[in-house]
């Protein structure tokens, strides 16, 4: 079965070596690519995005407070958080992008606050499952230090996960509607298919997809991705074969007992689709990346700001950058590497992500 590559630039210097394209769809795949994405002509890229939806209290600090004292917060709000939902909400920013998100939720009433964000960014949402017997939504209660900028979090959620009949029913709905152009034809929907890597049912969802869009003659045209955030839930190891591209936090590899993102990503791609594209964000440190096929590595500095004033959410806007650099403008791995870290460097230097893409174009 032929994957996408992304682009390899070998004319465009990367920190630690050449850089290389990405490849994710049709192997043909180029800068601009043919397939009606750039410009203001044609159908916009389609992405579709999974994961779970909390209603976050972030708690804006100066520093982190010690155990058992009291102390008060410099500033306090409430929004949408959920990893996928604020990429989601980067990505409906951009004009060529047609985004859709799944998630489970609690009812429509106790929802409306949590969609509200992304709705407004062009975000369609009709494929969310809701719970009516779930009054309240998921909570997160964020510590976000200035001093560090550090931010740590406590949830907490009765939700049930998403089954896979329920995202069967869902995403298999979204495709028709989004692939049929006439009584007659489909065409391809999504073009970038997102998952937080989050238990056992999401391979069983992965391969759904990959059942779909092999029968269709689609899996050429699509790049899978899959977050992985945590790596104490159960079953996301076997999500490593099934990506097209990883992206893997800091956590992650420091609880496989990792402290240089480099060592981590090399150990780790003997466990991926040998053709699949690697991300570790690092914080501050920046972020590398790994293309396995070639073995070629990226990294790239932290975009440079004048102050952090609200990290959170800041690996998620690396994920939509990435997703942006390489799905919707096509760049070459070592300028999307570049592009998504400075889009986390800008998610820092203000508070939510309101118009975030306006202060980080290519």
């Amino acid at each position: 079965m032929m994957h996408k590559m992304f682009k390899i630039n070998t004319k465009t210097v990367s920190a630690t070596s050449s850089t290389t394209s990405f490849s994710g769809g049709s192997s043909g795949a180029s800068g601009n690519s043919s397939n009606g994405n750039t410009g203001n002509q044609g159908p916009r890229f389609g992405m579709f995005l999974v994961g779970a939806t909390y209603l976050d209290t972030i708690m804006h600090v100066q520093s982190f407070p010690n155990e058992d004292t009291k102390q008060r917060a410099e500033r306090v709000e409430q929004r949408r958080g959920g990893n996928a939902a604020n990429t989601a909400e980067i990505l409906g920013q951009d004009p060529k992008a047609k985004v859709w998100y799944m998630s489970s939720m609690p009812s429509p009433v106790a929802s409306k606050v949590l969609l509200k964000a992304l709705e407004e960014s062009n975000v369609r949402t009709e494929s969310c499952v809701f719970h009516s017997s779930q009054l309240a939504p998921p909570q997160a209660y964020i510590i976000s230090s200035m001093d560090s900028g550090t931010r740590t979090i406590i949830s907490h959620s009765n939700l049930p996960d998403l089954t896979l009949e329920e995202f069967v029913k869902k995403f298999d709905a979204a495709c028709l509607r989004e692939g049929m152009t006439d009584l007659t034809q489909m065409t391809c929907p999504f073009r970038w298919i997102h998952f937080e890597g989050r238990g056992s049912d999401v391979y069983k969802m992965i391969d759904h997809v990959e059942s779909v869009y092999i029968r269709q003659g689609w899996r050429h045209k699509l790049t899978i991705s899959v977050e992985f955030e945590k790596g104490d839930r159960p079953g996301i190891k076997n999500l490593l074969q099934q990506a097209d591209v990883c992206f893997f936090s800091k956590l992650y590899a420091e609880t496989l007992g990792f402290d240089r993102p480099e060592d981590f990503l090399s150990s780790i791609g003997d466990f991926c689709k040998p053709s699949a594209t690697l991300f570790c964000c690092w914080g501050a440190m920046g972020a590398v990346g790994l293309h396995l096929e070639s073995r070629t590595r990226f990294s790239s500095s932290a975009g440079k700001i004048d102050l952090v004033v609200d990290p959170v959410g800041a690996g998620d806007s690396f994920i939509a950058g990435v997703i942006l650099a390489l799905g919707v403008r096509g760049l070459d791995i070592g300028r999307g590497l570049r592009f998504a870290c400075e889009l986390a460097s800008q998610k820092c230097s203000q508070y939510g992500f309101k118009r975030l893409l306006r202060s980080s174009e290519v």
